[in-house]
């Protein structure tokens, strides 16, 4: 390969700063003459109006949460899947195969109590988390007495919603001593970011913070695309701060599923951070929005 002469005895360790102004220069150039900030301001999935640019200036007044993602200790996320329970042997070869496939965990799909015996016939329910969600609740199974199903914390089911103001803000009205809050991730991989970490915040504002935030990722018609759905969802949900994730299942690709949420979790070493995406201009302005919108409703 041929060294570039002009980056031979280039110095990488500064950058020259480019403030606001001198981008909106450059951007005229470029859109010949046309105002960038109206060229370039545009609305997400989540119904937010966004600029096309953000620097340094746009967060020095969001000090509130550097401070307080800052603090927030790291947790290790877990990787959970959803079993259905129609047919109780079934579900049962599903659960092993999830949990000897590097699942934390499984979530029983409505199982008829009578089943129960069937289904986790061989899981060691003392070592995993076995969680059963029904329509309105979700509980676990008691580590004391076997079989038996006791709360394990209410649970805050959220609908499936692309804006996340209306999301965050059902999650906030309705919970009240719910334990775990049980939502669907956005499509969008920034957007997504941003809505867990401000569920995070308003929560916490509101003095809940003895919570665990489960993200499942939606079911996509194509199952390529749900396999890119779940690199990109799941990634952004750990990023924002959820508790666990169930990268969802199309027909037949249990395994490569779940093994998205082994790769990420065994390769990338995120969770040794607390706020990975501090800092970030975009993600952090986004964050805010969010938080306003919602605080606006409340």
């Amino acid at each position: 390969m041929h060294q570039n002469k002009n980056l031979k005895n280039l110095d990488l360790s500064t950058f020259p700063h480019i403030n606001k102004d001198e981008w909106i220069k450059y951007a005229e150039k470029q859109l010949k003459g046309a105002n960038p900030n109206d060229e370039l301001r545009w609305e997400n999935d989540g119904k937010l109006k966004l600029e096309g640019y953000y620097d340094y200036s746009d967060v020095s007044d969001l000090k509130y949460l550097e401070n307080f993602f800052g603090n927030l200790p790291a947790h290790k996320w877990k990787l959970y899947e959803r079993v259905l329970t129609d047919d109780p042997k079934v579900a049962n070869s599903n659960a092993l195969n999830a949990l000897m496939g590097g699942c934390d965990g499984v979530i029983l799909d409505n199982p008829m109590s009578d089943d129960l015996n069937i289904i986790l016939e061989g899981i060691n329910h003392e070592i995993c988390d076995v969680n059963v969600i029904s329509a309105h609740s979700l509980s676990g199974i008691n580590k004391l007495t076997g079989f038996e199903l006791s709360p394990a914390g209410n649970c805050l089911q959220l609908l499936e919603e692309k804006n996340p103001v209306v999301q965050l803000a059902e999650a906030l009205d309705k919970i009240t001593n719910e334990t775990f809050i049980y939502r669907f991730a956005h499509t969008d991989f920034f957007l997504e970011i941003a809505t867990v970490r401000s569920l995070r915040y308003l929560l916490d504002l509101k003095g809940i913070r003895e919570i665990h935030i489960h993200t499942q990722i939606p079911l996509h018609t194509s199952y390529e695309q749900q396999w890119f759905l779940n690199t990109t969802g799941g990634l952004a949900s750990i990023l924002g701060g959820s508790h666990s994730v169930d990268f969802t299942t199309a027909t037949g690709d249990a395994r490569i599923s779940r093994n998205v949420g082994n790769l990420i979790r065994e390769e990338s070493g995120i969770e040794e951070y607390n706020d990975q995406c501090g800092g970030s201009y975009y993600i952090e302005v986004l964050t805010h929005k969010i938080i306003q919108k919602v605080s606006e409703r409340a």
